[in-house]
């Protein structure tokens, strides 16, 4: 390391870089508290990846149907999916993420995905 690097600025975060740290932190704990998943075997892109491919699937699938699923009950299907996973791969999470949607189009939102993850559980 050369005297001239220790002058270099450090790139600087910006907004988003910060929105997605706080996001894997708070999934992270979430897991961590509940001892779920996300674990520290997933990286931090991977949990980004797939809460962003999770929510926005139900999301757009809510709109199709003339529905809003709230965010907190979107956070808890993203934790859920964390664990498939987790425990299954790539190819299963993607084969159940589409069952899943096409579940909640021919029967709703199942129960279990009715936790709202920012209220402390309670239904809206």
């Amino acid at each position: 390391m050369g005297i001239m690097n220790l002058f270099k600025k450090k790139p600087q975060k910006t907004l988003l870089d910060e929105v997605q740290d706080s996001t894997v932190k708070l999934f992270r704990a979430i897991g961590e508290a509940n001892a779920i998943a996300p674990t520290y075997n997933m990286s931090d892109k991977l949990i980004l990846r797939i809460a962003e491919e999770v929510m926005s699937a139900f999301k757009d699938a809510a709109q199709i149907k003339g529905e809003r699923i709230p965010g907190g009950y979107l956070m808890s299907i993203a934790m859920k999916f964390f664990s498939v996973h987790e425990q299954f791969g790539e190819l299963f999470y993607k084969k159940h993420l589409e069952y899943e949607i096409q579940n909640y189009h021919l029967n709703g939102l199942r129960e279990d995905y009715k936790f709202n993850l920012l209220n402390q559980g309670e239904n809206e």
